[in-house]
């Protein structure tokens, strides 16, 4: 039987509006009501879930987790991390200096829950507050950051096919010792080589006594990969690439539009998985 259900945010759960829609969220209730654990998973930072951990009844509280920027951290919702693991510093250092001189727009995530960016699109850094609030940019003298973990970064352009041009150029010296991946038609997503969703779902599932095979994922994207694949049960959306719903145990007829999850969870409690 499935215990536990990782599952990404955005394009998945979360409706355009950012929000949790009621038969989503009945759904993770009745789940949580037969004794699951529902956590998000996803590429944002802990800090920055206030709004959907409230709509699911989990902000601030014991017992509820969250696997964030794409398993790098993960954390109580008392805001307690649990775990981390970030991009070597000197790397980031690099990646951001390799940055600007492209003139990519970037965002780097911070252990302590800041996020600080630069040259975004004007669609990204208008929607940013829905994201997290308190982002900053990135002052031109970022050695303070050293001593920070910093669990991930991006770089950002609304083109898919320049971002998959652009990380096909990167050096390869550079791209060494990363875990890269896409998502949201807009990201580069840049975290330490063998950090991704599926790991942090495997590292907290050892600390909460449940096995993989007891554990299910839910996802979208490229970036949702590495947890599909290693959960002991894997759904993808309707909206996801028809890549992504061929590694998977089960896809939805509905899209993150349309109840998405709330299909995913009724499929899996009525079939006992």
């Amino acid at each position: 039987m499935i215990r536990l259900i990782a599952c990404d945010l955005d394009e998945t759960l979360l409706n355009d509006e950012k929000n949790v829609s009621l038969k989503n969220y009945e759904a993770i209730k009745q789940f949580e009501r037969q004794g699951g654990i529902f956590v998000p998973c996803t590429g944002r930072l802990y800090t920055g879930l206030k709004r959907t951990l409230t709509q699911l009844d989990a902000w601030q509280q014991a017992g509820h987790y969250v696997i964030s920027t794409n398993g790098a951290l993960i954390s109580e919702n008392t805001g307690k991390v649990l775990y981390s693991n970030g991009v070597d510093i000197e790397k980031a250092f690099a990646l951001i200096a390799y940055g600007r001189e492209h003139g990519i727009g970037m965002e780097v995530f911070t252990g302590s829950g800041v996020l600080y960016y630069e040259n975004l699109d004007a669609k990204e850094e208008r929607d940013l507050p829905l994201f997290i609030e308190g982002a900053k940019p990135l002052p031109q003298d970022y050695s303070f950051l050293k001593g920070q973990v910093i669990p991930k970064m991006l770089y950002e352009r609304q083109d898919m096919a320049y971002l998959q041009s652009f990380a096909k150029q990167m050096p390869q010296a550079l791209k060494e010792d990363l875990e890269i991946s896409f998502s949201s038609d807009r990201y580069i997503e840049l975290n330490k080589a063998g950090v991704h969703k599926g790991s942090g779902l495997a590292i907290l599932a050892e600390l909460l006594g449940v096995t993989m095979e007891e554990t299910m994922a839910i996802g979208d994207n490229y970036n949702d990969v590495g947890m599909l694949k290693t959960a002991g049960f894997s759904v993808a959306v309707a909206n996801a690439p028809a890549d992504i719903q061929q590694l998977c145990d089960h896809v939805c007829i509905h899209t993150y539009q349309e109840d998405a999850v709330a299909e995913a969870i009724a499929y899996v409690l009525s079939n006992q998985i």
